[in-house]
């Protein structure tokens, strides 16, 4: 596996998003993401920032931090058509010694649908497998969410198994049960 501080963030894109260096121009993005219900129900530690600034700062040190020191990989996701940023997207507990990681995804509302969604993962996932040399991309999803489940198995994930209680809602601190995925190189579409 490559190291993240030896690659430059890169801008991938398809015809639908660009997924790019996070930058404060996005912290109106972020602000919302972090206070969204949904955002916040299905992700483990979201914690909502104060206001803009906080999020301008949050986004100005944080995610160059973590790619320096090879733990994690945050992208903007910015609609084609809009140019606009629509949402987030991350490569997190990276794995070196199993060639492994963990991507999630999430979109504002108004950026909601299985084209958006798809395109953000399958270009984040390409990333991982193409760039850094990953063997395997691990996914959970809320079992109550079966949006965030179509997604990943749109583009290849495939159910490695069920996890009871994994997650704690950044929001009400329910615990959510969690569908564990995979995908392998060979397996995305």
């Amino acid at each position: 596996m490559r190291r993240l501080s030896s690659l430059p963030v890169p801008e991938l894109a398809d015809g639908t998003v660009v997924l790019r260096r996070p930058e404060a121009a996005d912290a109106a993005t972020v602000l919302a993401g972090t206070r969204d219900p949904l955002v916040r129900e299905f992700m483990q530690g979201v914690i909502p920032h104060q206001d803009i600034d906080a999020a301008a700062r949050w986004l100005a040190d944080i995610p160059a931090r973590l790619w320096a020191l090879d733990r994690a990989a945050y992208f903007t996701v910015a609609s084609v058509t809009e140019g606009r940023a629509v949402g987030w997207a991350e490569l997190v507990d990276l794995r070196p010694e199993e060639g492994a990681a963990e991507a999630a995804v999430w979109l504002l509302p108004e950026a909601r649908s299985l084209r958006t969604a798809t395109s953000a993962l399958r270009l984040l996932c390409r990333f991982g497998f193409e760039q850094l040399g990953l063997g395997r991309i691990d996914a959970y999803a809320a079992a109550d969410n079966m949006p965030v489940q179509v997604v990943g198995a749109y583009i290849g994930f495939r159910r490695a198994g069920f996890r009871p209680g994994l997650f704690r809602s950044s929001r009400t601190q329910a615990l959510h049960d969690a569908v564990h995925a995979t995908l392998t190189p060979e397996d995305l579409c």
